[in-house]
Parts: structure tokens; C-alpha cells; sequence
């Protein structure tokens, strides 16, 4: 039983009362590989984030003070996010060739010793259902076997995407990310709309997955929009007066993407000795 300084205040989904207890992993993200907390709870993943962690704070509850005054929100996570890196990684796809195909147990049998729990994503309920979204599929009588697609990757990705588009309306969430389209024309709304789909599943993905997925759009509405209402910079003052004010051109910044609390607290720790995500999955000798 939990000692009352063990307890912490969480916001999550319903689970049925049967249901097993939860586990608590560290797994790397698929975004950024940066460890990240996930909790496995009756064949479900969920993702764990700390919210307001920083400042001097505690709980109360019933006749206790908690001191850690954060407060924890667990919510459903999709395997299929987690699986597109580990997947990608295992198939060691080279220019002449697509990659291997693995059965179940290998692909997260050769994890490192630095995310052990990769391992428990194998007794996730739907599994197979999940690789089989993503993945060429050998199905024989003596094994399956599965290599990444990227093709139907690509197509899992849209179809998310399509989902979430039919379904905004009715998340407060998403509808106040485009509230600066409410008096602009149907087409720009409608652009808006898929766009602020696009960047939230996007916030799940690596860097070049989520390239490869934005190259499917395009939002002309929203980019003649943010042409006609972009201020000329001094540098384009100066070139029509005659005077070049940048001797050269500045690189565009590139704003790097927010970390939640937990992974900024896992940032600052010493990374010696740690091995880079690509090792996660090396066959050990």
C-alpha cells in the first residue's frame, strides 16, 4: 500500500474496475527520442505529462498534504506513432534494398538496455493490427513477418489527419487554434482547418516523417492571405530606396519545438555514457 508521499494527483481516463494496475515506463519519444513517461495500463498505452511542476506547491487531500503539487494528465496515446520510429530504425532500409522483414518477438526483442520497456509494447491488445496498418505483411504457416511500408505509413497518416478534420469542430481545443479565420472567406477556413490538423499530428512524428508527410498539402488560400498581409521588412524598404541594408542574408530561425517539463528536467541530465536511438534496436552479440 502507498505511503501518503507516494500518491500524486492525476487527471486520466476511466478504466474499468478490473483492469489491471497500471505501469509506469520510460520510453523514448517518437518525435524527438527524448525519454519520455508512458503508462501501460489493460492493453492500452497512455501518455503521462506533468503540468505546473515549478513552483511551490502541494495537495491536499483528505486528511494529507501530498508535496509534490504537480498534477499529472494521462491520456490515450497511439501505438502506431510509437511503433513508425522503431519500425523504420529495424528494417535498416539502404538504397538497394527495402529491409528486412521481422517477426513480432524480434522487433522488440533486440531493444538496448537503455529502454528495456520497448519490450512491453508487445503485449499491447490490437498489435497486430496495428503493424499490419503500417506494414507489408508475410504471413505463412510457420510465422508473420512485417517490414514498414512507407507508403502505408503515408496513408495511416492522411487518414488520421481526415479524422481529426471531421472532428474538429467539436474539439474547443483545435477550434481556438484558427479563431483568427472566423471573418475570412469558406476556402481559407477550410485550409486553416487542415493545417492545424496537420501540425498536431505532426508533434508526433521525427522531423523527416513529419517533412514528408507536410510535402502532401498545400493551403494557396492561406498563403495569398499571409502575403497580402505581411509589412514590408527594412531590408526590402532599403533595396527600393537604392540602399542594400544586409550585406548578406541572414539564415531563416528555425524555432525549436516546446519540451514539456518532465522531458526539460530529463535534458538537463547527464547524457555520458548514453548510447544514440539508432542503438535502441542493434542485435546484441
Amino acid at each position: 500500500m502507498a505511503t501518503p508521499n507516494q500518491q500524486r494527483i492525476c487527471i486520466g481516463p476511466k478504466v474499468p474496475a478490473h483492469a489491471d494496475n497500471p505501469i509506469s515506463v520510460l520510453l523514448p519519444s517518437p518525435s524527438s527520442g527524448l525519454p519520455t513517461r508512458f503508462v501501460i495500463q489493460d492493453g492500452g498505452l497512455y501518455e503521462m505529462q506533468m503540468v505546473d511542476s515549478e513552483g511551490l506547491r502541494s495537495w491536499f487531500v483528505n486528511d494529507t498534504i501530498q508535496s509534490d503539487g504537480a498534477l499529472y494528465l494521462i491520456t490515450p496515446f497511439d501505438p502506431v506513432f510509437m511503433l513508425i520510429p522503431i519500425l523504420d530504425t529495424m528494417r535498416q532500409k539502404t538504397a538497394v534494398s527495402e529491409g528486412k522483414f521481422l517477426m513480432l518477438e524480434g522487433i522488440f526483442g533486440s531493444c538496448s538496455d537503455q529502454y528495456p520497456s520497448l519490450r512491453r509494447l508487445a503485449d499491447l491488445k490490437n498489435m497486430d493490427r496495428y503493424l499490419s496498418a503500417i506494414c507489408d505483411v508475410r504471413d505463412s504457416a510457420a510465422m508473420k513477418t512485417f517490414r514498414l511500408d512507407d507508403e502505408k505509413v503515408m496513408v495511416w497518416l492522411k487518414k488520421k489527419i481526415d479524422i481529426l478534420v471531421g472532428k474538429f469542430g467539436s474539439i474547443p481545443a483545435l477550434v481556438e487554434s484558427i479563431a483568427y479565420t472566423e471573418s475570412l472567406p469558406e476556402a481559407c477556413r477550410s485550409e486553416a482547418v487542415t493545417q492545424s490538423v496537420l501540425k498536431l499530428v505532426s508533434v508526433n512524428l521525427s522531423d523527416s516523417w513529419a517533412t514528408k508527410l507536410s510535402a502532401n498539402y498545400q493551403f494557396p488560400e492561406l498563403d495569398k492571405l499571409e502575403s497580402r498581409t505581411q509589412l514590408p521588412s527594412m531590408s526590402d524598404f532599403g533595396k527600393r530606396s537604392g540602399m542594400d541594408l544586409d550585406d548578406e542574408p541572414k539564415a531563416k530561425e528555425v524555432k525549436k519545438p516546446k519540451m514539456s517539463v518532465g522531458q526539460r528536467k530529463l535534458a538537463k541530465a547527464s547524457t555520458a555514457g548514453m548510447k544514440p536511438m539508432t542503438s535502441f534496436f542493434a542485435k546484441k552479440t
